[in-house]
């Protein structure tokens, strides 16, 4: 590069504006420095004074020398077009041989059915006019989009290839107001979601109910167990003539498993009460139960490294 900026560093045949001329020698002194980034700002403050077709090619050499391919192919084709330009003429075979090497790394992309909208690289707009269907693209991995109002946005995720062409089918359809998918779209689809409102409390009044239930079942077992004891307490002769604090051990186990099923029936069934009264509040003020439907519309575009899809819905 430095080569190469020195071969073009000879002055114009034909003079250039003063000023112009020397923000581009001194522009040039730093791409022999290599700082190409300085030497690229003084050439497009030269090029903003005073256009030529030197200061274009300049500046299209000091893109290339920093990776500003599309760029770069953009001002040497238009530099390079300037035919009857003396300076451009002596030195067309190097700008010739620097245009090839930049559009070695550069490559084509067709669209074919995008009518209207912005199109993005990477997320970078492209502000050419003809980019909705042709595109000069960097080789490698790019991420493509079409946005248009009133649709849903498009996305492809493309390999650029040296001097390859890809083609692109883009697919535009209208943002849907009523959830349907238009004839032939293949992209939003409708999910519908039933929900029911009040079902969570109405949930919770069943679990309730059933706990109540349980509280039933243990204030029974109490009573059995409580009869069982008594019943086993007053029919031996032993247990009911001896002084409470003279029973034998068994006499004092019936009359302990007779408190403890007393406990268990008292406890069970007022715990049955309780349930009961808070399931049927829960039950008996729950909402309305019939179903409400959720509309969910998913346009998805797929694209060879996943999807992209929008989500739109009202709850």
């Amino acid at each position: 590069m430095a080569a190469l900026a020195a071969a073009l560093a000879a002055p114009s045949a034909k003079a250039d504006d003063p000023a112009a001329a020397a923000l581009i020698e001194q522009g040039l002194d730093l791409r022999q420095a290599q700082r190409d980034a300085e030497a690229l700002a003084l050439f497009e403050k030269a090029q903003a004074l005073a256009p030529s077709p030197r200061g274009q090619a300049q500046v299209a050499l000091a893109q290339q020398a920093l990776g500003r391919w599309g760029l770069a192919e953009q001002n040497l084709r238009a530099a390079l077009g300037a035919k009857d330009d003396a300076w451009i003429e002596t030195r067309r075979p190097i700008l010739e041989r620097a245009m090839s090497v930049i559009q070695g790394h550069l490559g084509d992309v067709e669209l074919v059915g995008a009518t209207t909208g912005s199109v993005y690289v990477d997320g970078v707009a492209i502000k050419e006019p003809d980019a909705l269907s042709h595109l000069r693209l960097e080789i490698g991995r790019r991420t493509l989009e079409v946005r248009a109002p009133g649709a849903y946005p498009f996305s492809r995720i493309l390999d650029v290839l040296p001097g390859g062409v890809v083609r692109v089918e883009v697919e535009q359809h209208a943002l849907l107001d009523d959830g349907v998918s238009p004839a032939g779209a293949s992209g939003p689809v409708r999910v519908v979601v039933a929900s029911e409102p009040g079902r969570v409390q109405r949930t919770f009044g069943w679990v309730v109910l059933g706990a109540a239930g349980i509280f039933v079942a243990t204030g029974v077992v109490g009573l059995i167990e409580r009869s069982v004891a008594v019943g086993d307490f007053n029919g031996n002769t032993a247990c009911t003539t001896q002084k409470s604090n003279a029973l034998s051990s068994q006499c004092s186990g019936w009359l302990d498993n007779g408190n403890t099923g007393q406990t268990l029936a008292v406890a069970g069934f007022v715990g049955a009460g309780v349930s009961g009264a808070l399931s049927a509040v829960l039950l008996l003020t729950a909402p309305s139960s019939k179903p409400k439907a959720t509309a969910l519309t998913l346009p998805c575009s797929p694209t060879p490294g996943g999807a992209w899809c929008a989500l739109r819905g009202t709850f």
